[in-house]
């Protein structure tokens, strides 16, 4: 019996990870202390709250990674990296954004939330 829920219990996990992992995504890469981060940080607090279940988030503090920030060449932050559901990414914004002006980058790459 343990080992049956235990499967199922796995199996229920797999399937919520491939789920959240096929999602469209924003990543944002920021540091700590800066005004224009916090109100990054506000938005992508919207998107998990109101598209959840259809655009996943990140954010990275470039403080604690400086390499992140060489990997992907960051001159100004925040960052924002828009990812298709495939991982791809589609484009690159920088300086703080509104919750509209991130949902319309993902509808001018073409993808629809």
């Amino acid at each position: 019996m343990k080992a049956k829920i235990l499967t199922a219990v796995i199996f229920v996990a797999v399937l919520c990870s491939a789920a959240y992992a096929a999602l469209p995504s924003v990543t944002v890469l920021l540091k700590k202390n800066s005004p224009e981060c916090e109100k990054m940080l506000s938005v992508l607090r919207q998107i998990d709250s109101q598209y959840g279940t259809r655009i996943a988030t990140s954010y990275i503090y470039l403080d604690e990674h400086p390499e992140t920030a060489e990997e992907y060449k960051v001159r100004h932050i925040p960052m924002m990296i828009f990812w298709d559901a495939d991982g791809k990414e589609r484009a690159r914004e920088i300086g703080p954004r509104t919750l509209e002006q991130v949902l319309a980058v993902f509808e001018k790459v073409g993808i629809k939330i």
